[in-house]
C-alpha cells in the first residue's frame, strides 16, 4: 500500500491513508522535490511538532480574491466593479494596493474571454452556464481514501451533455501537453458534484447528476486584457476516460509514492521541513536576532527588489504578471551566454574553441541548438573569453560539477527559507567552489570586499551559504566570473576570511532585515518606475526619469544607464538602492517562473 512509508514516521502525525491530489501536481518536474508532493496530497498528515501558525500581514492568494468576486458576479449578479471591491474590502486579511488593482484587471479580463468563448459556443447553438458545485473524482478501499481535484470555474450546458473546466493562469499560457490537462479532463468527466468541502471533508459528500455529458473541454484563461482564451482538450468523455487511464493514472500513482527528496522553494511548506537531512538549517544566515512576520522565502532578487521599492518586492513574490522588458540587447546577451554555459558544462569537460565556430562556418558547434543564430553571434565573443576561465579546465582535480543549481537553506531565527541560484558549484582538490558569472561592456566590480558584495550580492550570500555549513564543511571559495567582448576578470573570494565574512554579512544583513518586518510594502516612487515590471498594477504616483528618451536616470548620487544598468558615473560608493536599481536593468526576471 501507498501510505506504508509513512505511517508512524517519526517526524509525521495523522492518517496517511487519506490521499487527495490536486490535478496541478501531476505537471512538476524531476528538479522539484518527490517527496513534498507526496506529502502535500496526504491531507491527513501533519508535523509531528505543532507549530503556531503566524499568519502574513497581507494578503498571499490574490487568485483567491478573484474567484470571489467572480462568484458575486455569476452567481449573485453583482456589478463586476463593485464584485471586485467587495472582495478586496471583506478579505479577512489587508489587500495590498497593487494586488487590488491587479484584481479588478483579472477579473475583468476572465469575463472578457468568457464573452469570447460564450460567442463560439453559440455558433454551435450551445449555451454553458455556470456551476457553483465543483467536481471530484473519490475511491475508497479497506486501505485508502483517494481523491483527485481540480482548482479553476466549472460550466455546463443546461442538457448536460457539455461539461467545461476553465483553467486560470495568472500571466503565462501553460503547454496544453501537460498530464495535469489529462486530469482536469478526467475530473470534470468522471467526476460527480461536491456537496461537501473539496479539501476537508473525509469523504466528500457527492450528488450525481442527471444527465450524462458527451463532450468535454478544458479551456485555459490567462488573466490578461486582449489575451484570447485557449481550448486545451475538446473530447468525448470515452476517450478522455481512456487517455488519463493509460498516460496519467500510472504519474499519479508515483506523485503519491514520493521519491528523491530536493531542497527548494517546496521546503517552506513542506511537512517534514523541520525533520528532513536534505534541507540545511543555518541559524542566524539572514542576521536577524528574531523571527519576521511571518514564513517565507527570500532570495537576493527579493532583497534587491526590496531596495528599490518594497511594493515592486512585494507584487513579484506573489507573481502578478510583469511587464516584459523592453527589446534590450544586454539583457539579450546575458541570457544567451547563461544558457550557453550551463548546457556546456552540463557535459562534465572544459569548454574548448572548437566548441565555437564561427558563426558563418558551415559546421555548427556541438551546442548550435541552445542559441538562435543571431543570439549567438552577439554571445560568442563573451564566451571565447570564457575560455580561459573555464571552471572546468582547472588547475586542480575537479568533481561534483553542478551547473545552475537551486541550493535552499532554512534559517530558524528569521523563520525563512533562503534559496540561492550559484551558475556553477564545483569541488576544487575536495574545496567548495561557488562560482556566478556576469556579462558586461564596461568595467568589472572591483575595490573591498563590501563594495563589491553591493554591486553583486549574489556572492554575499554564497559567502555566508558556505561559513554557516550549508555544503559541508564551512569553508570554500566565492568567484565572481566577469565576460567582455575581449577577455574575462575572475575575482576569488575565502569564505573564512574574516573581513570577506563580515562584509557578507552586513551587505545581507541590510537587504533583508527592513523586508523581515515590514506590514505594509509601500511603494517608493523614483525614476525606476519607467522600467518597473509591476508599474501597471501600482496606484502610487508614478516618477517619470528626467529624460524622457532613454537618457541616464540617478539613484542616491549614482548615473545609471536604463537599458543596460550600467553605472556611468559615481560620486561615491554604490548604495544598496542603487545597486539594485542597476541589478534590476540587467536582470529584471524573477529567480523563478509563477506557479500558475
Amino acid at each position: 500500500m501507498s501510505h506504508d512509508r509513512w505511517a508512524g514516521h517519526a517526524g509525521l502525525r495523522g492518517d496517511p491513508a487519506v490521499i487527495r491530489l490536486s490535478a496541478s501536481l501531476l505537471d512538476r518536474t524531476d528538479r522539484q522535490c518527490a517527496d513534498f508532493a507526496a506529502l502535500k496530497a496526504r491531507t491527513g498528515l501533519w508535523p509531528r511538532i505543532r507549530e503556531r501558525r503566524r499568519h502574513p500581514p497581507l494578503e498571499t492568494f490574490p487568485l483567491g480574491l478573484v474567484m470571489r468576486a467572480l462568484d458575486a458576479v455569476e452567481f449573485g449578479g453583482r456589478d463586476l466593479r463593485q464584485a471586485a471591491e467587495e472582495a478586496v474590502a471583506a478579505n479577512r486579511t489587508p489587500v495590498h494596493p497593487g494586488v487590488a488593482v491587479w484584481v479588478s484587471h483579472a477579473c475583468r479580463a476572465y469575463l472578457r474571454a468568457a464573452e469570447w468563448i460564450t460567442d463560439e459556443l453559440e455558433a454551435e447553438g450551445i449555451a454553458l452556464a455556470p456551476e457553483r458545485l465543483p467536481r471530484i473524482v473519490q475511491s475508497a478501499s479497506a486501505a485508502e481514501l483517494r481523491m483527485l481535484t481540480a482548482w479553476g470555474r466549472w460550466y455546463g450546458s443546461t442538457d448536460g451533455t457539455v461539461r467545461e473546466f476553465r483553467r486560470l493562469r495568472m500571466s503565462r499560457a501553460g503547454d496544453e501537453h501537460t498530464p495535469s490537462t489529462l486530469a482536469l479532463a478526467f475530473v470534470t468527466a468522471a467526476g460527480r458534484r461536491a456537496v461537501g468541502n473539496v479539501y476537508q471533508d473525509v469523504p466528500v459528500e457527492v450528488i450525481d447528476d442527471a444527465d450524462a455529458p458527451t463532450r468535454i473541454r478544458i479551456v485555459e484563461v490567462t488573466l490578461l486584457e486582449g489575451v484570447p482564451p485557449r481550448v486545451l482538450l475538446d473530447d468525448s468523455p470515452e476517450r478522455v476516460r481512456r487517455a488519463y487511464l493509460e498516460r496519467v493514472r500510472p504519474l499519479a500513482q508515483g506523485v503519491v509514492l514520493g521519491g528523491e527528496r530536493r531542497a527548494g522553494s517546496d521546503c517552506l511548506e513542506c511537512k517534514l521541513r523541520a525533520h528532513c537531512e536534505d534541507l540545511p538549517h543555518a541559524p542566524g544566515l539572514l542576521g536577524a536576532e528574531e523571527a519576521g512576520t511571518h514564513r517565507r522565502t527570500w532570495s537576493v532578487t527579493t532583497g534587491r527588489d526590496y531596495a528599490v521599492c518594497p511594493a515592486r518586492a512585494h507584487m513579484r513574490q506573489l507573481h502578478l504578471p510583469a511587464a516584459a522588458p523592453g527589446d534590450d540587447s544586454a539583457v539579450r546577451r546575458g541570457r544567451a551566454v547563461h544558457r550557453w554555459l550551463e548546457a556546456a558544462h552540463r557535459r562534465g569537460r572544459p569548454c574548448s574553441p572548437g566548441d565555437l565556430p564561427d558563426p558563418e562556418a558551415a559546421e555548427p558547434g556541438p551546442l548550435a541548438a541552445e542559441l538562435t543564430a543571431e543570439e549567438y553571434r552577439q554571445a560568442r565573443p563573451y564566451l571565447l573569453a570564457h575560455l580561459a576561465t573555464c571552471p572546468l579546465a582547472g588547475p586542480g582535480r575537479i568533481d561534483q560539477v553542478r551547473p545552475e543549481p537551486v541550493v535552499a537553506a532554512f534559517d530558524p531565527v528569521a523563520d525563512v527559507l533562503v534559496i540561492a541560484h550559484p551558475d556553477l558549484l564545483r569541488r576544487v582538490d575536495g574545496r567548495l567552489v561557488y562560482r556566478e558569472q556576469k556579462t558586461t561592456t564596461g568595467a568589472p566590480p572591483s575595490g573591498t570586499p563590501e563594495e563589491v558584495f553591493a554591486q553583486v550580492p549574489q556572492l554575499a550570500l554564497a559567502v555566508l551559504l558556505i561559513a554557516h555549513g550549508v555544503f559541508g564543511e564551512p569553508e570554500g571559495t566565492v568567484e565572481l566570473e566577469v565576460l567582455t567582448p575581449s577577455r574575462a576578470h575572475l575575482t576569488a573570494f575565502d569564505a573564512a576570511d574574516p573581513q570577506v565574512l563580515q562584509a557578507a554579512r552586513g551587505q545581507i544583513t541590510r537587504m533583508a532585515g527592513p523586508w523581515l518586518h515590514d506590514t505594509e510594502f509601500a511603494a517608493s516612487p523614483g525614476p525606476w518606475c519607467e522600467r518597473c515590471p509591476t508599474a501597471q498594477w501600482c496606484p502610487a504616483p508614478r516618477t517619470p526619469a528626467e529624460d524622457g528618451h532613454g537618457g541616464p536616470i540617478e539613484v542616491d548620487g549614482v548615473l545609471i544607464d536604463p537599458r543596460t544598468g550600467e553605472v556611468l558615473d559615481a560620486s561615491g560608493p554604490l548604495t544598496t538602492r542603487a545597486a539594485a536599481v542597476c541589478a534590476s536593468l540587467r536582470d529584471p526576471d524573477p529567480d523563478e517562473a509563477p506557479p500558475f
